[in-house]
């Protein structure tokens, strides 16, 4: 082989290598998924929320164990007979220490309530990243639909190119195809139109999409889309009940319960042990050492925490009964998604036989309009119609994909 020829050879190897490694680099509806949860600043403020309420919850499991506390306490005194004018003062100084136990605290496993509070915000940001995974899906498919769009247009575009040049040559040789030539330069003129707006509806998309992601990717980046999963079989009234929403409603019954349960100790004192010392004084009458307990509660209460807990039961109610409520919306929205999920993929089914069947139109009506059997108009009649059907068949592939991707995000359950 001489150099030339495996220079040559090399060349067309790299220029391989580089197109094949162009196409592989393509944005993946993953890679746009990622991007967009970790632009998000919902998720990071959410991240925020859950760790402020972990250590809210430490805080309070910290609550559970004995309070102790110190103190050190100077004094200025007088002492003795009010008769006596030469009365005795000075100063007497007294340190010592308080143990404080809060039995309502541990007795109801106080800290409980924070506890189910750092689930629900990890529900909340939960429910956030499977509405941004959503958005992030339709956008891809928008994208993946408009490109393939523009692909048929660019085509018919070209097609009607080359019909014009056949007409004209139709016309060197002395024909009358004027009306011809002009409904088929009308023609390529409303293609071009239409190739215009799909190009401003791309440049949207990709707007929004890359703020959603924070990147500056352009059109040639999703040149290459993997096919969208058509698959709905996994989706099943049977398990709506574990879903993240029905879970977060649960969670707030939850909070209702165990507030209403801990307000049944609300009565229960304040035990305080605490052994007190007095360093220095000048009253012969004060004890060196002194301890004491003392329990602490409200004695006029009037019916505070009687009229507390009523309330408490009360909400607790409410709340069972705005969780089943909210359960039998829940499971009607979900089997009416399902249903649409269902029905939009045979609307798409449906449009695709009858994509095929103009598809098959055209080809006749080339041929025919090459036989001279049908006339311009004819042929410009079926072109209409074959893309109709091409909207008719990306409107209903879109509709699918959209709907199918919010019935995911609906269906995913929360994570252990």
């Amino acid at each position: 082989m001489t150099k030339k020829l495996r220079f040559i050879t090399g060349f067309i190897l790299f220029v391989f290598y580089c197109l094949h490694s162009g196409r592989a680099l393509a944005v993946s509806l993953e890679d746009c998924k990622a991007r967009s949860l970790k632009n998000s600043d919902l998720i990071t403020a959410y991240e925020n929320l859950i760790k402020s309420s972990i250590y809210f919850n430490r805080k309070d499991e910290g609550s559970l164990f004995p309070q102790l506390t110190a103190f050190y306490q100077p004094d200025y005194i007088q002492f003795g007979d009010r008769s006596d004018l030469a009365r005795t003062h000075g100063y007497e100084t007294r340190a010592g220490s308080v143990l404080s136990l809060d039995l309502q605290k541990i007795l109801t496993d106080y800290p409980n309530l924070s506890r189910l509070e750092v689930g629900r915000n990890k529900l909340f940001k939960s429910i956030a990243e499977n509405e941004i995974l959503k958005d992030a899906t339709q956008n891809y498919y928008r994208l993946y639909i408009l490109l393939r769009k523009k692909k048929d247009y660019l085509d018919t575009y070209d097609f009607f190119q080359m019909h014009i040049k056949t007409i004209q040559q139709l016309q060197s040789k002395g024909l009358d195809v004027a009306l011809d030539l002009n409904r088929a330069h009308v023609q390529l003129e409303s293609l071009s139109i239409s190739l215009k707006n799909i190009d401003n509806e791309i440049n949207d998309v990709l707007i929004g999409f890359n703020a959603m992601m924070g990147t500056s990717y352009k059109e040639a980046d999703f040149s290459v889309m993997n096919a969208p999963d058509m698959n709905i079989s996994h989706f099943s009234l049977q398990n709506y009940s574990s879903l993240e929403q029905s879970q977060l409603d649960k969670v707030d019954v939850n909070i209702a319960k165990e507030t209403l349960e801990q307000s049944r100790f609300y009565y229960l004192p304040t035990i305080q042990l605490g052994l007190e010392h007095n360093t220095q004084t000048v009253d012969p009458n004060v004890e060196e050492y002194r301890t004491f307990l003392a329990l602490n509660f409200n004695v006029f209460d009037f019916g505070q925490k009687a009229n507390e807990r009523k309330q408490l039961k009360y909400k607790y109610e409410y709340q069972k009964n705005l969780f089943k409520e909210n359960q039998k919306k829940l499971k009607a929205r979900i089997e009416q998604m399902i249903n649409d999920v269902n029905s939009l993929q045979a609307i798409y089914t449906n449009s695709l036989g009858n994509l095929c069947d103009a598809k098959k139109s055209v080809e006749i009506a080339k041929s025919y309009y090459q036989q001279g059997k049908i006339k311009e108009t004819d042929l410009l009649s079926v072109f209409s119609d074959y893309l109709a059907a091409k909207d008719q068949s990306y409107g209903a592939l879109y509709n699918f994909l959209g709907k199918k991707a919010e019935l995911e995000a609906t269906f995913k359950e929360p994570d252990q």
